[in-house]
């Protein structure tokens, strides 16, 4: 009988052992959690860059159509004209970010005095660390940055 209480109170954990493995479960947590949020900022990051290529051919495909640029407006806005050359549904406003057609002139780019206008695509960020997921992205093609507003070059006149 003695045996039998002995397997009885067994049955179950002692209060340390389910101390220790909550205490492991937390540390493994913890050490997962800061990789979990760099991955989903390379990800949205991914993401940017992907709707910076689709501003790029649809302000490329404008300007052969209609032989000019888009207007300049504010950021967040489409450009009026372009939405026929963007897919369906496609916004200047995404989680995290906006997006800011840029027409900048005039200006003169050093080395090439031909230039008077650039086209750019500007991008705002909400999050310290998207921008630098992007910038560690996409930092050879930004043009310039000022904080977390980075502009990427669409094209010259």
């Amino acid at each position: 009988m003695a045996m039998t209480r002995r397997n009885q109170r067994r049955a179950g954990f002692s209060l340390i052992e389910l101390l220790l493995a909550v205490s492991i479960v937390g540390i493994l947590s913890g050490l997962a959690i800061p990789n979990l949020r760099n991955v989903m900022a390379r990800a949205q990051a991914t993401q940017i860059a992907g709707d910076i290529d689709v501003v790029q051919v649809a302000t490329n495909q404008f300007n052969a159509d209609q032989f000019t640029w888009p207007a300049e407006v504010a950021q967040g806005v489409t450009p009026p004209g372009l939405d026929d050359f963007l897919p369906d549904g496609f916004s200047f406003i995404g989680q995290g970010y906006q997006m800011d057609y840029e027409r900048l002139s005039p200006i003169v780019v050093p080395g090439d005095p031909n230039t008077t206008q650039l086209i750019a695509v500007a991008v705002v960020i909400d999050t310290d660390e998207l921008s630098n997921a992007l910038v560690e992205m996409l930092g050879n093609s930004i043009l310039y940055s000022v904080g977390r507003k980075h502009t990427f070059m669409i094209a010259g006149s």
